[in-house]
């Protein structure tokens, strides 16, 4: 793996800039600060980073660059939003960082065996729900591409809409995922 550059850390004056750009209030540009960066923040986790405190620097970092440009800029929130998506594309280019778990030598079998076990669970579970639920569930999770998006209209239309069809998969997920805790505890015993 190809070592990241280090990043220079902000110069003091960048940053009080950056918060003069969002506030002329200093109380109101740090709370505007803090809302921005667990909005960007949450919004990297929730794209699968694990690195998401480095890309939120690397916005501000960005966001610092282009003040001049972007003076009159209406929404900051939104202006960090566009330079955060931007530099999320930019990282799906690069290895992600290794996490702790790549350090713990997995053994195949172990990892088989447990696959196996989830299997054997989700099979047991499928077969306690009722007939038509098992029918909804396999319908819906059951094809790919175009096709899924056809079966899950029909679906919805047989179960009197998309919203039903919402409200019958949350509570058949949520009774299999009982179910698939219970089993795995007593496989594990």
């Amino acid at each position: 793996m190809a070592a990241r550059e280090a990043r220079k850390p902000l110069k003091p004056e960048d940053f009080g800039r950056f918060l003069r750009w969002l506030s002329t209030s200093d109380a109101l540009a740090v709370q505007e600060y803090q809302v921005i960066r667990s909005k960007l923040i949450r919004y990297f986790v929730h794209k699968g980073r694990t690195d998401a405190d480095e890309l939120f620097d690397r916005v501000v970092d960005i966001v610092v660059g282009k003040i001049e440009t972007c003076e009159t800029c209406p929404s900051p929130l939104a202006y960090c939003y566009g330079v955060a998506r931007n530099v999320w594309r930019t990282a799906l280019r690069e290895p992600e960082p290794d996490s702790l778990e790549d350090d713990i030598p997995v053994q195949q079998s172990i990892e088989g065996r447990m696959h196996e076990q989830r299997l054997t669970c989700l099979d047991r579970c499928l077969d306690q729900i009722s007939p038509a639920d098992r029918d909804v569930i396999m319908g819906y999770y059951g094809d790919r591409g175009h096709s899924k998006i056809e079966s899950r209209r029909q679906l919805a239309n047989g179960l009197g809409g998309a919203n039903a069809l919402r409200i019958r998969m949350c509570r058949a997920r949520k009774q299999i995922h009982a179910c698939m805790v219970e089993c795995l505890k007593r496989a594990a015993n």
